[in-house]
């Protein structure tokens, strides 16, 4: 049996699915079971989701999942999670005296879904993967993923990535394939289509525009035209809208507050309290979310048009009894003060930069054919666990007028992992019988397309001069250039001779922005030491799926190209031996 496997490697949840050619020829996708403990860490359950959390118990045993993130209730500093957050910076934890990294965080995670596909197949030996990473990362976020991958025991060759607003429009499009045309929300017979989606998960917000139309062969070229900033927003960031709020009742109820409670219980208790109430904010959340739902499906009625008619429905937490009995609090939220708790993320406004309506303005602002207005697009496409959360949708629906509402997935949480499923299958150029819009039935010449650009301007920093572009914006990929004349090597403290050099990376509207954001510097490592001074020549590659490579050389001797490390941690082969070896113990303990 062929492997095609997709995962989604989320800020908070990841899930992985599978993808194969059903009788009918049609690509079905299934979400697999992930095997993990359980919220006590007494017995083993299986669900789709998986928590992005490891926990790392007084043993130095690792635990991934559920019980990981229950456990952050107890001993937060043992827990680590959100690592998609900061993967490709130098930012990390510390356990046992030893620095973790959130490469090796995440290779846990892949680690342990890799797993599930082994048991699924019946082979532990599943060495390719598409891994699905947000449509605005860095090149340096998304080396560090393949980094994480690596660890995990994927093969560094069989390793594909795929933007997640990509991925989740492939499996719509795969679905909508097996409906009758007349059935079909979105027709492409009519001409091009510009479509949205809109991916607000865990802990980023994603918006791109796509541009799909139909080609001389009948199927869907899909091109991105544009791609929101990376925005640092998502369920976690509502979870602590809510937990602040929680928190002020809770003082108003005790008389305490935060520094009372270190003072008399130590820091531990005020996370420990502070995770109580982050999981009340989730709980509010996904009570509000599935009774909504259930009521809407009982009563055949349309969320946009009766929205009111929720505003009281409520839940009731209460902090664990494990905390000392002084800090006893109990709470009664409705949707309409949740709502309003959360209101700030909604809304564009000077004071907050994360909000979920600047990232769409952006991204119709920057595309690469134009500016576009909301009337330009033909179709919101909502992804991401929190899109379930209905007050979302509605906003949705009115940054865009109310002309038109939003899709969702059946599935929001899974539909990323099922399209990078599906994107797989189409890789591995299996030959269909089928006539699927984008997975050809044959050569690869007759194929749909799915061009990828580069996400963001990415520059050089250049003492005394102006910075050097080294990756533009909107770039169709694959791309490849050579810099000349703009590198000339620095010696430090007056050395004649150098061994090596940085090149400090930026990330900008423009060159010349106020508004940056600095990478991690790229190495030069000269094999032997070179003269100060002397002309550098760096040649770029990008290539469809977004891995960046660089090479230099000195303009005077073309004889020696070496390659640039721009700015990814590299791990050792003992490093790499040993994080294999911890998530065999891992999976083992599973």
């Amino acid at each position: 049996m062929s492997r095609y496997i997709g995962i989604d490697l989320g800020t908070t949840n990841s899930t992985i699915s599978v993808a194969h050619l059903t009788t009918r020829n049609d690509i079905e996708t299934k979400t697999l079971e992930v095997l993990q403990t359980d919220d006590r860490g007494t017995s083993l359950i299986s669900d789709q989701i998986l928590p992005s959390v490891l926990y790392i118990d007084a043993s130095d045993t690792p635990y991934v999942g559920r019980y990981a993130k229950h456990m952050n209730g107890f001993f937060p500093n043992s827990v680590f999670k959100e690592a998609k957050r900061i993967i490709g910076t130098d930012k990390g934890w510390t356990i046992n005296g030893k620095k973790l990294r959130p490469e090796e965080v995440s290779s846990a995670v892949l680690s342990t879904l890799r797993a599930s596909a082994g048991d699924y197949y019946g082979d532990k030996n599943i060495n390719s993967v598409v891994i699905t990473i947000p449509a605005n990362f860095d090149f340096q976020q998304q080396k560090a993923t393949k980094t994480a991958a690596i660890l995990s025991g994927f093969d560094e060759d069989k390793i594909h990535m795929i933007p997640e607003p990509t991925a989740a429009l492939i499996d719509f499009l795969n679905d909508e394939e097996k409906l009758d045309p007349s059935e079909r929300r979105i027709k492409f017979d009519t001409g091009k289509k510009n479509l949205m989606v809109f991916d607000l998960g865990g802990g980023t917000c994603d918006v791109s525009i796509l541009q799909v139309s139909n080609n001389s062969n009948g199927k869907l070229d899909i091109q991105e035209v544009s791609i929101s900033q990376y925005t640092e927003l998502g369920g976690v960031d509502f979870d602590n809208e809510i937990v602040k709020e929680l928190f002020k009742i809770f003082a108003k109820q005790t008389n305490l507050n935060a520094k009372q409670i270190q003072t008399k219980y130590g820091k531990e208790v005020v996370t420990q309290l502070l995770a109580n109430l982050l999981d009340i904010a989730e709980k509010a959340k996904m009570k509000f979310s599935t009774t909504i739902e259930s009521r809407l499906r009982t009563e055949g009625e349309d969320y946009f048009d009766v929205k009111g008619k929720f505003d009281n429905i409520s839940f009731d937490g209460a902090v664990t009894s494990e905390l000392p009995e002084e800090l006893a609090a109990t709470f009664k939220i409705t949707k309409k003060e949740y709502d309003m708790m959360i209101n700030k993320l909604l809304y564009a406004n000077e004071t907050n930069a994360k909000n979920i309506e600047s990232p769409i303005k952006t991204a119709l602002d920057s595309s690469i054919i134009g500016k576009l207005s909301i009337d330009d697009i033909d179709a919101v496409f909502l992804v991401g666990g929190m899109t379930l959360y209905p007050t979302i949708q509605e906003r949705i629906y009115e940054i865009f007028n109310r002309r038109i509402k939003p899709i969702r997935s059946v599935n929001p949480m899974a539909s990323v992992s099922r399209g990078a499923a599906v994107y797989h299958y189409r890789i591995n150029e299996i030959s269909l019988k089928s006539n699927k819009n984008y997975v050809a039935d044959s050569p690869k010449q007759d194929r749909g397309i799915i061009v990828n650009t580069v996400p963001s301007n990415i520059y050089v920093d250049v003492i005394g001069s102006d910075p050097v572009t080294l990756l533009e914006k909107g770039t169709k990929l694959p791309f490849e250039r050579i810099i000349q004349d703009s590198f000339i090597v620095n010696g430090q403290d007056n050395h004649k001779e150098v061994t090596g050099m940085k090149l400090e990376l930026f990330s900008a509207p423009y060159a010349k922005s106020l508004h940056v954001r600095k990478l991690k510097s790229a190495k030069i490592d000269f094999r032997r030491p070179v003269q100060a001074g002397s002309k550098l020549v760096l040649k770029i590659y990008c290539n469809e799926e977004r891995e960046v490579s660089v090479k230099a050389w000195l303009e005077n001797d073309e004889t020696e190209v070496i390659d640039v490390n721009i700015g990814s941690h590299e791990f050792t082969k003992e490093e790499i031996q040993e994080l294999q070896e911890r998530h065999k113990a891992l999976n083992k303990i599973k």
